[in-house]
């Protein structure tokens, strides 16, 4: 009987204890949420920072290397942001608050007058993470590795294709000459790693899993398939940052809501809208997170590899550019968290022509292009024909894109009334980087990123980079690469905005990316971490810090 009174007893507390949580969770739940926080707005801080503890961030895709040099993939994201100024640095940096080229390696440059050469002087305190000095040695074997077209690293070379010598007159200067001065050529220095000679000389695999930098966090670790740890040796408030990769993003939203995540990147759309509403279940994340949102240098596009016959007719691309439902993806996928673009340069930028209008969503103008470009239905089976070729082709998705498993179908079903076959291939991430890189696919969609505001379009665009280069659609156009020649060589700044529009106006014309919305960064930060500052080149997490 004793028993029986007692376990009633606690029945009790329990659930009063429960009452008072839910009560407390939905008077947290019921106050109004701050127009910051809906915004992802930053707030002011007035907290000291302090050295020490942990930070944990969900990277969507695990990089196929770390070698800032190697190949397409040296440019993914998630190389960038686990790398640059982490692990490894450059001679100069671009100021993530300012944008401003400002010295990191190189203690001071000077640029001639005709700018065609430009001197280095090297801080005399930098070491690597074996502890060897830093010097110009290794900026010669970095830059002769780039130069090497035996190394996979046409992707890096292209954006150094003026780069006509480079020489160390003593062990901490060094000398770049260009036989075609360009503005883009120290913000392209800015953002090339500096490595370590000797580590260049050895096998690169070694150097693709934990290159030896000079930044203030090495590569601790590479767990294959989970994570990457870096553990600080130099001027960082963090003693380590973990990037776990986790692609999928209902498993990445229940490891959120369970505390795993410091900083979850790539929050979907839906999760996004849902946080807002004032309910009970969001408490822990309107208590517990702060949202950050930016407005990225960075675009989703459908590209079309030219190489294929059906994708080398503008008529065709044209065409399927009219099947784009932006206004049906923007509210029922993107749930207007992303906004359309037509245009190569950041959204927001002065190089974007604003008289470029974007083809309208028709599907009679796609079966008149169709039709123009000779593909009729001669069989009567509902898929067009041109010489007896089907107007079918493949469309490349990963396996663990969201947004494409919802945009794909409907372009898939805007085909099919105008007469063409679009037939989705599901592919894993590594699988589908692999194929573009060679070339091997009709149809793919992919976010091209540019963690700046100048962007060069030449070694995407330029006919010149079909091979070995980033310009994997295979597109070639005199007028574009005459525009790109230019913009590359105009250094009075209100002449080259005016080419790069023209630009603008010349690639949307011959479609050889449909262009679909400048992509928003929509992350969620725990409140213990601090010193969070959306930018083009992503978080400083140099500067981060975390109270426990």
């Amino acid at each position: 009987m004793v028993r029986r009174d007692l376990f009633i007893l606690l029945a009790l507390l329990l659930v009063t204890s429960c009452q008072r949580c839910r009560g407390a969770h939905q008077a947290d739940a019921g106050a109004p949420l701050s127009t910051a926080w809906l915004e992802g707005r930053v707030e002011p801080e007035a907290l000291e920072p302090r050295r020490g503890g942990a930070l944990t961030v969900r990277a969507m895709v695990e990089p196929a290397t770390l070698n800032g040099l190697e190949g397409a993939t040296s440019r993914e994201t998630w190389t960038l942001r686990i790398t640059r100024n982490l692990v490894t640095e450059s001679l100069i940096a671009i100021d993530p608050s300012t944008l401003a080229l400002v010295p990191q390696l190189a203690e001071r440059w000077s640029d001639s007058q005709d700018h065609r050469t430009t001197t280095f002087h090297l801080r005399r305190d930098a070491k690597f993470h074996d502890g060897t000095p830093f010097t110009a040695r290794d900026v010669l074997a970095t830059f002769a590795a780039v130069m090497d077209t035996s190394r996979p690293t046409g992707a890096v070379r292209q954006d150094f294709g003026a780069l006509e010598a480079f020489e160390a007159p003593d062990d901490f200067t060094v000398v770049l000459r260009w036989r075609a001065p360009s503005p883009f050529a120290l913000r392209q220095v800015a953002k090339l790693p500096m490595l370590s000679a000797a580590q260049l000389a050895g096998d690169w695999r070694a150097l693709a899993k934990a290159p030896l930098g000079t930044g203030p966090y090495r590569v601790e670790g590479w767990d294959k398939g989970a994570q990457v740890t870096l553990a600080r040796v130099g001027d960082a408030s963090l003693d380590r940052i973990v990037f776990r990769f986790v692609k999928d993003h209902t498993l990445a939203a229940s490891m959120l809501e369970r505390g795993e995540f410091d900083l979850m990147t790539t929050v979907q759309p839906t999760l996004w809208r849902a946080l807002e509403a004032p309910t009970t279940q969001n408490a822990w994340a309107q208590r517990g997170y702060r949202r950050l949102v930016s407005v990225d240098n960075s675009y989703s596009y459908v590209a079309w590899n030219q190489a294929r016959p059906v994708f080398a007719d503008l008529q065709v691309r044209r065409g399927l550019a009219h099947l784009y439902p932006s206004e049906l993806i923007a509210r029922s996928v993107d749930l207007g968290l992303e906004p359309p673009t037509t245009c190569p340069y950041w959204v927001l930028g002065p190089q974007c022509a604003p008289d470029v209008q974007p083809l309208p969503f028709s599907i009679d103008a796609a079966r008149a292009l169709f039709q123009d470009a000779g593909f009729i239905d001669a069989d009567g089976d509902g898929v067009r024909e041109r010489d007896g070729v089907p107007l079918r082709f493949s469309f490349l998705v990963p396996s663990s894109s969201v947004r494409l498993g919802k945009v794909v179908p409907l372009l898939q079903e805007q085909a099919r009334q105008a007469g063409a076959e679009l037939v989705i291939e599901q592919v894993d991430v590594a699988t589908l980087s692999a194929r573009v890189n060679a070339r091997d696919f009709d149809v793919v969609s992919r976010v091209w990123t540019e963690s700046d505001l100048e962007s060069d379009q030449f070694g995407t665009f330029h006919s010149s980079a079909r091979d070995g280069g980033s310009n994997f659609v295979g597109y070639a156009s005199a007028e574009a690469d005459r525009l790109m020649e230019a913009i590359r060589s105009e250094w009075d700044e209100p002449r080259r905005r005016e080419l790069e529009r023209a630009l603008h106006r010349r690639l949307y014309a011959d479609q050889p990316y449909l262009f679909m919305t400048s992509r928003r960064s929509l992350d969620l930060a725990r409140r213990r971490v601090h010193g969070l500052a959306p930018s083009l080149i992503w978080y400083d997490l140099r500067r981060v810090w975390v109270d426990d």
